[in-house]
């Protein structure tokens, strides 16, 4: 990759707030970087017109961000980017010389014009060590560039005034001085290579996970090293037949020279040696298999958690549907504001809630959740509601078992294929037992039918069930129900305790029966 030319500044629009998300990133950059520093941004997956891409610095050796460019895309900054680091310090000045001399300032600047810039630069004539008139004039003198003075007797060229000529030259011309050089760009002529639409020269990225530079294991300092770049996740099988041609049985006696991540969070040190290569093509078959939303989640999780190793990768790769997630805050007190939002009644006008400053209060609140602001969003504590009601002060482990369901007899119920129990009350998230999930039912506005599952509900609050295992909601923050897949009451009840004891068996009609309570079964919706 060449070396970093252009600092920009990513800005996306706030939908709920009127502000803007920010996200910086520094080109030319990878495929992967460019993806991470858009979802910082908020923009997954599509191009937006509330977006705006803008240069804060370079290293040219002029000002890009002086100049009104014309709607830059990504693509476009990051292949002029490229084309820029790979200039050598005499082509960079020529560079700049030209966008200076032909691309006006006071003028909307496009892409195409900034990129066809950097073509045809071998053309360009430039003069070494000369950095003002007079020395230019001496140039112009020694080089006989005018015919009126080559005609001057060499014994008279003392008496000529050199600051005077190199000034008239320069003017004539279009000459500018840039570092130790003089440039002559007046005579060039912008090529037509790039036409505003296909960018050239365009290389075809391949998606990886993680990249590993690998090469059999060293037996003595003098060994010769042959590393190649393998790109995961991989088959196994290529991965051990690319191993044997670096004279290795299996990849996971070879060593790596070299650890690239697509995911900023992970990094060489949780990865540790080739003999967890196992676990990392499992994490990258993982990771490919993520929806956009999915990969911005696991980002998060991972920013907030920070696991140490493969293994706590791993794990929270797993268990990402145990978190919740609100990619619309950016910051505390939009949360703690948002959170006040979320539990105040619909009719109240949240304008109110824009001038306090909550500082404080949201630390305290994002403490009693266990959920953390990061670059992406906020996120929950693994296993917790975003949203969930939560008392001002901590609570102690005593005071949560006695506000755990242990002892109340529910009823058990059929719903979505699962047995449940059902609560007429709302169960707070405190009082949820250790290995129970708990969702609230939704009615319709008279009461009389049940309509969704959700996390939380509080309008139209139609019970709450406890189930062993996590729903699976999608992209959607409810599930429908209707009158065949509304809850089915089997006419008995349980405790918390005594149901997360019970084991369900199938029955000959397939359905399930409670072991310790003969003929009460059930079929599927």
């Amino acid at each position: 990759m060449a070396r970093r030319m252009i600092s920009t500044e990513i800005a996306h629009e706030n939908p709920a707030t009127g502000g803007y998300f920010y996200s910086y990133l520094n080109l030319p950059a990878e495929d992967y970087q460019i993806r991470d520093a858009m979802q910082q941004a908020r923009i997954v997956g599509t191009d937006s017109e509330h977006s705006d891409i803008s240069i804060i610095g370079n290293a040219v050796g002029f000002d890009l961000s002086d100049m009104r460019l014309d709607s830059p895309t990504m693509d476009e900054l990051n292949f002029l980017a490229k084309r820029l680091g790979d200039m050598d310090e005499t082509d960079l000045r020529k560079y700049g010389a030209i966008v200076k001399t032909h691309i006006r300032k006071d003028d909307i600047v496009t892409m195409k014009e900034l990129i066809n810039c950097t073509y045809g630069l071998d053309e360009v004539m430039f003069a070494s060590n000369v950095t003002n008139d007079e020395q230019l004039g001496q140039f112009v003198i020694d080089n006989e560039l005018q015919e009126d003075i080559a005609s001057i007797p060499e014994s008279s060229l003392y008496l000529l005034d050199k600051r005077l000529i190199g000034r008239m030259h320069r003017e004539a011309l279009g000459t500018v001085y840039t570092g130790n050089l003089c440039v002559f760009p007046l005579d060039y002529a912008i090529p037509n290579v790039y036409d505003g639409e296909h960018l050239p020269e365009i290389e075809a990225s391949s998606w990886f996970a993680f990249r590993l530079l690998v090469d059999k294991a060293p037996k003595t300092e003098t060994d010769d090293i042959n590393t190649e770049w393998i790109s995961l996740p991989m088959d196994k099988s290529e991965a051990n037949r690319i191993a044997s041609l670096h004279g290795e049985s299996c990849i996971e006696n070879c060593v790596y020279y070299g650890f690239e991540s697509s995911v900023p969070q992970i990094d060489s040190e949780m990865f540790g040696s080739m003999q967890d290569f196992n676990k990392l093509n499992q994490l990258s078959a993982m990771i490919a298999e993520m929806t956009p939303t999915e990969e911005i989640k696991f980002k998060a999780v991972l920013s907030a958690e920070k696991p140490l190793d493969v293994d706590g990768v791993l794990d929270i790769a797993s268990n990402l549907h145990l978190y919740e997630m609100d990619t619309v805050v950016d910051n505390g007190d939009d949360f703690f504001k948002r959170y006040l939002a979320h539990h105040l009644d619909g009719k109240f006008d949240t304008e109110w809630l824009d001038a306090i400053m909550v500082r404080i209060e949201s630390g305290r609140l994002l403490d009693r959740l266990g959920a953390t602001i990061t670059d992406y969003g906020v996120i929950s504590a693994r296993g917790e509601p975003l949203y969930k009601l939560v008392p001002y002060g901590k609570i102690g482990t005593k005071e949560l078992e006695s506000q755990a369901l242990t002892d109340e007899k529910l009823d058990v119920i059929e719903v979505l294929d699962r047995v449940a129990l059902f609560s007429n009350g709302k169960i707070l998230p405190e009082e949820v037992p250790a290995g129970l999930y708990a969702y609230d039912i939704r009615t319709d506005d008279n009461g009389e039918f049940f309509r969704t599952i959700e996390k939380s509900v509080l309008v139209n609050h139609g019970g709450t069930i406890l189930l062993k295992e996590p729903l699976m909601f999608g992209d959607t923050d409810c599930i429908v129900m209707d009158e065949d897949s509304s809850p089915n009451f089997l006419g008995y009840d349980l405790t918390p305790k005594e149901f997360m004891q019970t084991a369900f068996t199938q029955t000959d009609d397939e359905g399930e029966q409670c072991e310790d309570c003969p003929g009460q079964a059930f079929g599927s919706i």
